[in-house]
């Protein structure tokens, strides 16, 4: 007869969960402090440890928003970030009259897995493009890049002329820009009713004619992820 032993073995890590570098693991299962919900989950998602999933307890209206879909009024730049990498499955919800002593908010479980196949994207251009789409999510995309701070702010990231703001350079930005929206037919959209697929597309349009969103360029490498310091969610 076989005898199989198994050791477990655990190690307490007393730090801040948002700036301690994680030891590799493979999955999660956490009632986390709801006031951290939004930049955990997105360092987990795009941190450089790969994991199976993550169970969590979450505030029920912040888990209603990151199972958002395009349309829905919950739809936000986390859900848009976080799916793009990874599956999010609603378990159940747990009433606030289920703890004592009583919270108050209902909360809710969710699974995120993340996913095996991603797209082949900048993840610091996604971040900064979705920031800049979902700023304003019920605006059309054409208001928010005509903005002239927004232009701009473009112009800096992209080194359009040493003599930022010169009124020619920013015209004939802004008819670039005006130009990939209108083409991509995306100038009377709202980000916050388009697919994740179809924010890509835009994404790839504005870089094909040179228009980037940070200042790392189009700069494609499997390790393209996250460190503790660059979480700003």
């Amino acid at each position: 007869m076989n005898i199989i032993v198994l050791f477990f073995f655990f190690q307490v890590i007393t730090k801040d969960a948002l700036r301690t570098e994680f030891p590799p693991f493979d999955l999660i299962v956490a009632n986390i402090p709801y006031g951290i919900s939004s930049p955990l989950i997105i360092k987990l998602i795009y941190g450089t440890i790969p994991f199976r999933s993550a169970t969590l307890l979450l505030q029920k209206e912040f888990a209603r928003r990151l199972l958002a879909n395009p349309g829905d009024s919950e739809f936000n730049r986390l859900a848009v970030n976080v799916r793009l990498l990874a599956d999010v499955e609603f378990v159940m919800d747990v009433s606030k009259r289920d703890f004592l002593p009583s919270p108050k908010v209902d909360s809710s479980v969710v699974i995120i897995r993340p996913k095996v196949n991603v797209p082949a994207v900048n993840l610091h251009q996604w971040r900064a493009f979705t920031r800049t789409c979902f700023n304003n999510k019920n605006k059309t995309l054409g208001a928010t890049f005509k903005n002239k701070r927004k232009v701009l702010e473009l112009m800096e990231f992209n080194n359009v002329s040493g003599l930022v703001g010169e009124q020619d350079d920013v015209c004939l930005f802004k008819e670039k820009i005006v130009g990939v929206l209108r083409e991509g037919g995306f100038d009377d959209k709202r980000p916050s009713k388009l697919s994740i697929d179809e924010l890509l597309h835009l994404l790839s349009l504005f870089n094909e004619v040179g228009v980037y969103f940070d200042h790392r360029g189009d700069v494609r490498k499997e390790d393209d992820r996250f460190e503790v310091d660059d979480i700003d969610d």
